[in-house]
Order: structure tokens, then C-alpha cells, then sequence
């Protein structure tokens, strides 16, 4: 994700803090503490934050107030909420609670506080991305300033939907668990598919590389994500690559005979086919390719 995410964890229990606060930092988060609800506020008006834990029973003020007036300050920062009370969803308005991105219930796990901490600041970013995007030459944006990181297929982004003011959170919770399961078995998939799996974003970064891409160019999958279609193709044309995109988008099929470079700097001559497909208003390329270059 980048530099270390912001964590404002607002709690006025000093144990909990504690051991969150020492658990999170060993997981790269940087995390600030504080006791109430006043002081919450004042922090997140001079400071910037990735996302906000915040207990609901605070000694000065009740959390779900705390909640509304946070969200109203900043609207696209995400809030998860702790409680110790299981029927909170039952006595609290969903005009209110629908403010929260999630919120667990104690006692919850390390695991759970960083799966829906991790979930929250890629939603944040990427809302944020959205906001104050502007048009740019798409060769002038770097890896490190992509907008987005894929794959989301592999860490989906789940969230409530802020429109629908009675959805039941705890069914979204079951929902997405049932997901991530889903999601592990597709990648269980892409791994152990011997065609060779590259997925690259509309700035033509790589996005995705399963093992067999990586065994036949000799990278490593997390250098292949570090790198554009046009390190790996000699053959490729930017002028030609948009006319593919477009004949992609009217529906046709896209399979051609080219090459593509080694990390040695050999040719090797591959079969690839090419997909488009839309995840969150964005363009995504999906290339299977098969060569009989086999690396040991």
C-alpha cells in the first residue's frame, strides 16, 4: 500500500489500546491514540488519517455522535466502529450506523481488526484517487502513482453501500467472508494453470502475474507487477495497443503469434489472447499466453 497507513485509534481503555496499538505497528500500521471523543476531532481537523477505530462508549461523549460528526467533517474517511453491544445494529438508527464503514464487535480478533483495516484504507485511497483525479497522459503516470492496485479479485474491496439505508451489516460481514473464500479458490486457479496469466491496468502497468508467467520470463511475480507491457513485449506499438482496446471494447476477440523478453533478455515466441473487462469503471486487460519455453 505504499507508505505506512494512518491509524487514529480513539479508545479510553488503556490495555486495549496497548495491545492494538503494539499489533498494528508490527503489521505497518502508524497508529495514534487517543482517549474521547473531543479529542478525536480536534486530531482528525489537523491531521490526516488512512482510517479511524472508534469505541462507542467514550467517557465524554457517546461514540455514535462522534461518528455522525466525523463523517460529516470528513466524508470519505472511513469509520469502524467498536462496541461491546451485540444489538447496536437494533438501537441505533441506520441513517447513523450506515456512517460506519463496518464495525466489530467485542470480543473481536487482531485478524479481524486488520482485515477491515486493510479493506478500509484501500476503499479510502481509492475514493480518494477518485476525487482528485485529473486527465493525464497515461505514460507519464509511474507505477508508484497508479491510482489503483490490482488485483482486487485477489483482495476484493468490500464495503457497505451508503445508499441502501437498512442493509443488514452482519449479513454483509457473512457475505464477504463467503467472498474471500471464493476468491482464494480463483487464485488457487491462475496459479497452477500452466498458460501463463498477466493482468495490466489502462496505463499498461502490470497488475497481476500468476507462477507460470513468472517460470517463463524469469521474474518473480512481485517484479513482474513492477513492470509495463512494453518491458516484456519488443514488439509492442502504443498506436496498435489502443486499437486493440478499442476492437476489446466493441466485442471482438483478440489472439495473435508475438514474442515476449525474458528477464535475460531472450525471445521467446508465445500465443496470446487478450480480454477486457471492467472492475470499478476501470480497464483492465487480461492476457493468456502459452509458450513451450518451459524455465526450471
Amino acid at each position: 500500500m505504499g507508505s505506512n497507513p494512518r491509524v487514529l485509534l480513539v479508545d479510553d481503555d488503556p490495555d486495549i489500546s496497548l495491545a492494538l496499538s503494539d499489533y498494528l505497528g508490527e503489521e505497518g500500521f502508524d497508529v495514534e491514540v487517543v482517549e474521547t471523543g473531543n479529542s478525536a476531532l480536534r486530531k482528525s481537523s489537523t491531521q490526516t488519517y488512512d482510517v479511524v477505530l472508534l469505541d462507542v462508549g467514550l467517557p465524554d461523549r457517546d461514540g455514535i455522535e462522534v461518528l455522525v460528526e466525523l463523517s460529516e467533517r470528513k466524508p470519505q474517511l472511513p469509520i469502524v466502529l467498536l462496541t461491546a453491544f451485540t444489538s447496536l445494529r437494533k438501537t441505533t438508527s441506520p441513517h447513523k450506523l450506515n456512517r460506519a464503514f463496518a464495525y466489530l464487535t467485542k470480543p473481536y480478533t487482531r485478524e479481524e481488526v486488520k482485515e477491515v483495516l486493510h479493506r478500509s484504507i484501500i476503499h479510502h485511497r481509492e475514493r480518494s484517487n477518485e476525487a482528485t483525479r485529473e486527465f493525464v497522459d497515461p505514460d507519464s503516470v509511474s507505477k508508484s502513482d497508479a491510482p489503483f492496485h490490482f488485483p482486487a479479485i485477489l483482495q476484493p474491496i468490500f464495503f457497505m453501500n451508503e445508499e441502501v439505508p437498512n442493509q443488514d451489516i452482519s449479513a454483509k460481514s457473512v457475505d464477504y467472508q463467503l467472498l474471500v473464500e471464493n476468491l482464494q479458490r480463483r487464485q488457487l486457479v491462475f496459479d497452477t494453470m500452466p498458460e501463463a496469466i498477466l493482468i495490466a491496468d489502462a496505463n499498461r502497468h502490470i497488475r497481476f502475474a500468476n507462477q507460470a508467467a513468472a517460470q517463463i520470463l524469469g521474474y518473480s511475480e512481485k517484479d513482474l507487477e513492477n513492470l509495463r507491457i512494453q518491458d516484456i513485449a519488443p514488439n509492442h506499438d502504443k498506436q496498435r495497443y489502443h486499437e486493440h482496446l478499442q476492437e476489446l471494447r466493441e466485442g471482438k476477440t483478440l489472439s495473435y503469434y508475438t514474442t515476449h523478453l525474458t528477464k535475460d533478455g531472450k525471445n521467446v515466441p508465445i500465443t496470446i489472447s487478450v480480454y477486457l473487462f471492467n472492475l470499478q469503471g476501470k480497464e483492465f486487460t487480461f492476457a493468456i499466453t502459452k509458450s513451450s519455453l518451459r524455465r526450471s
